[in-house]
């Protein structure tokens, strides 16, 4: 049974979101993070982070630029100093930055597309979150 199946706005197959990074980014409060990266320490916008993946003690960041950063921290700590931020845990092994959401398709086992064309599952636990926190977080792109 589809936990979305009285929410109207699911009627259609996928759902295309708003895909302008650029407005959303001179919206925010442009926070950093500061990373350990190899031998060094690496600062990087917090709107430039399309996703996390977690590996074990291990996040694999994905910026906007294509780049893509090994950290030797577990995706737990990140969740947490993310909070509150525009980040969503879609996965058990899986953050993704609202910003850089364009679909969300729905079937058996819900999945998201982002803006540079990547494929993100969504556990069918965690679906729901996705869903209030989207709304939230883009409430025009609904309509």
């Amino acid at each position: 049974m589809n936990a979305f199946a009285n929410d109207s706005i699911f009627d259609t197959m996928s759902i295309p979101f708003h895909n302008s990074v650029e407005k959303i980014a001179d919206s925010s409060c442009l926070q950093k993070l500061l990373i350990p990266f190899y031998d060094r320490k690496r600062t990087v916008s917090i709107d430039e982070i399309v996703k996390l993946e977690g590996a074990g003690n291990y996040t694999k960041f994905f910026l906007k630029d294509g780049t893509k950063m090994l950290v030797s921290r577990t995706l737990k700590e990140y969740e947490i100093l993310l909070d509150n931020q525009a980040f969503v845990r879609v996965h058990k092994s899986c953050i993704v930055n609202l910003g850089f959401v364009r679909k969300f398709f729905i079937k058996k086992e819900g999945e998201l597309e982002l803006t540079d064309g990547q494929q993100v599952k969504i556990s069918r636990r965690r679906a729901q979150v996705f869903v209030d926190r989207i709304r939230d977080f883009q409430p025009l792109a609904l309509i």
